[in-house]
């Protein structure tokens, strides 16, 4: 059963459904970390190279190709040589589909249920995976049009018919569910909830049900680095929102991402990040205005 509840609140505009152009280095080390939704997304690169990382499988994508990312994968999103990627990101819920309960079970259930399929690279030079890619970009150039709502939900029911028909027709494979992603995605979930509080390893590891030493290796496994650097790293990704978003003084904005302070914050910002954080503000106001 999809979820009932709609989430609110995403970028540009009112209809739930994330629609923006964005860049990596507009983030800390050019890297969007490890996280997992309920919301299927699709991203189609436009400069540069990127790679991606669903469930500990690396994959790299290159300018012109793009990706869809199934239902409740643990990603990343990252340059490894810190070099620039520009890219269109579109995520929805599934449920938006969902038009009868017929139309759920027969068709987009197939297909976020079929484990075998955690992502689809999309090429285009292959017919189908460049429709995709199409209706992606159709849905991001329409993000102002009066009509947004009628014509995205159009263009996802054209994606998703592609998808469909190569992903979910076919019975799915028998693979056994991984229960330390659900370990992780707990654990990971744990920290989105209360990063802005104190958190140890011991906490960490409680909310996944394992020990320490489990905890760390699945961390190490799944996302190659330490619960505590995931943390320290979710804190910054939040504090450089912040800094893009908002006129909050940084002093504020360390005690309000988890840091003990705001000396704390600047050295971990800069040892992560390369810069400190008003050098980062002033990179990310400087480059808003260039729009």
């Amino acid at each position: 059963m999809l979820e009932n509840e709609l989430r609110s609140g995403f970028d540009e505009v009112e209809f739930p459904v994330k629609i923006r152009r964005d860049r990596l280095s507009l983030y800390p080390n050019f890297e969007i970390g490890s996280h997992w939704h309920d919301d299927v997304e699709f991203l189609i690169i436009l400069l540069g190279t990127m790679v991606c990382c669903i469930n500990g499988e690396s994959v790299t994508l290159r300018e012109g190709e793009g990706i869809f990312i199934n239902s409740r994968q643990v990603h990343d999103l990252r340059s490894e040589q810190r070099t620039e990627c520009e890219f269109v990101l579109v995520r929805f819920h599934p449920v938006l589909l969902c038009a009868t309960k017929d139309i759920e079970n027969r068709f987009v259930l197939p297909v976020i249920e079929n484990s075998s399929y955690p992502f689809q690279i999309l090429r285009p030079d292959k017919v189908w995976e460049r429709s995709v890619i199409d209706a992606v970009l159709r849905v991001y150039y329409m993000r102002h049009e009066t009509t947004l709502e009628l014509g995205a939900q159009g263009q996802f029911f054209v994606l998703w018919e592609q998808l469909f028909l190569h992903l979910g027709r076919a019975p799915a494979k028998v693979r056994e569910a991984s229960p330390q992603l659900t370990q992780l995605k707990n654990m990971i979930s744990f920290i989105s909830e209360n990063y802005h509080g104190h958190i140890t390893l011991d906490d960490i590891r409680m909310a996944g049900n394992v020990g320490k030493t489990s905890c760390c290796q699945i961390f190490q496994k799944y996302l190659n680095q330490t619960p505590i650097t995931y943390l320290t790293m979710f804190r910054l990704r939040k504090g450089a929102e912040m800094l893009a978003k908002t006129d909050m003084p940084i002093v504020d904005i360390s005690y309000e991402v988890g840091f003990s302070g705001a000396s704390y914050f600047a050295e971990a910002f800069k040892k992560h990040v390369g810069e400190m954080p008003s050098e980062f503000r002033k990179k990310h106001r400087r480059s808003e205005e260039r729009k």
